[in-house]
């Protein structure tokens, strides 16, 4: 039966992509949205819509496409302008069963990777990255953030060339990640966001508005949230001390171990966010293109009593730090595109 139903579906998606290029899921064979397509100097040259389709509008050349919930695929981008559907291959979660007791639930304990970095005129200038655990308050949705270790990398040659101005904004938008109370799929069910629940497949509605996508993966049992942040919200300049900003695109997407109910901090995978926005000073000749991708990816997670985060806290943050070691776990965190791995190494320095 199952079979019957994957091959049902892989028909469906495949009449509906014909005589256009789509990222396709290898093993779903649901369409994939909002992931990036870099060339060679991993510069972000264009971006899937809601519907997967790729851009044809792009020079012959070798591009990556990476999603947080895919391994990165190289291919040509001649490809593109195709009606060959293109797949990623997801990653394969190692889920674990969480053992609930009425006395345990007071908070949900997460432990945490996430990196953040940010390219200017595509070129990458900062990059942090580090682990954090965070302590949700499971009835007042309060969350608390214990950092235990981070390192930050920044482009010299690229900081030097900044012009020094009576106010000078500094063009850096990385940061180290919070958590709300309320995970992105919570957030959305409260502003009234709405989804077809039977199905695996659906649009993301507000007022009849499209605004992303609700995925579920019955083989693996994940569900996947995109997010289209401005499809509700207008895309106003703000200016201060003579600078503009301009922000042009703001995707989300947050993965969960499927539950029928809802999604909470209990239920996260990992969480992916995408921004470009252009930033200029009104004597510049022209605006500077930044992207800033920021991403947090939950290493274990559970449920923890209040007497137990007060021990933690306050015994074993130090000891955490120094037993720490930057081996990132490749079946986990979905791996930086070769070529942005290459200018972190070659073009980027450690700093305090």
């Amino acid at each position: 039966m199952k079979f019957k139903i994957f091959t049902i579906l892989l028909l469906f998606v495949s009449l509906n992509v014909s005589g256009q290029a789509v990222l396709l899921d290898k093993t779903t064979g649901q369409c994939i949205s909002y992931a990036q397509i870099l060339n060679n100097k991993g510069a972000v040259v264009g971006t899937t819509d809601i519907e997967g389709n790729l851009p044809q509008d792009l020079n012959d050349e070798n591009v990556t496409i990476q999603h947080i919930a895919y391994n990165p695929k190289s291919v040509k981008s001649s490809l593109f302008k195709k009606d060959t559907p293109i797949y990623l291959t997801p990653i394969e979660y190692q889920l674990d069963a969480v053992t609930v007791t009425a006395e345990n639930r007071e908070y949900i304990h997460l432990r945490t990777y996430f990196r953040s970095y940010q390219l200017n005129d595509s070129c990458m200038k900062y990059f942090r990255d580090g682990y954090l655990d965070f302590f949700i308050d499971t009835k007042h949705k309060d969350a608390e953030k214990l950092v235990i270790k981070i390192r930050n990398f920044q482009n010299d040659s690229l900081i030097d060339k900044d012009k020094e101005r009576a106010n000078t904004l500094v063009d850096k938008y990385i940061y180290t990640p919070n958590l709300d109370g309320l995970t992105l799929m919570e957030t959305l069910k409260k502003e009234g966001w709405k989804y077809n629940t039977d199905s695996i497949d659906s649009r993301l509605l507000l007022n009849e508005m499209v605004g992303g996508a609700i995925r579920i993966d019955t083989i693996q049992k994940v569900l996947r949230v995109e997010y289209d942040v401005l499809a509700t919200k207008g895309k106003k300049p703000k200016t201060l001390f003579g600078y503009t900003t301009r922000l042009e695109n703001f995707y989300q997407t947050e993965n969960y171990i499927y539950n029928s109910e809802y999604q909470s901090y209990m239920d996260l995978i990992n969480r992916k966010s995408y921004r470009k926005l252009f930033f200029s000073h009104k004597k510049d000749p022209k605006e500077q293109m930044i992207e800033i991708f920021d991403e947090l990816y939950v290493l274990e997670h559970k449920y923890i009593t209040k007497d137990e985060m007060r021990l933690y806290k306050k015994t074993l943050k130090s000891k955490l730090a120094s037993q720490v070691k930057w081996n990132i776990d490749s079946t986990i965190v979905t791996p930086l595109a070769p070529q942005l791995e290459q200018v972190l190494i070659n073009d980027l320095s450690q700093v305090e």
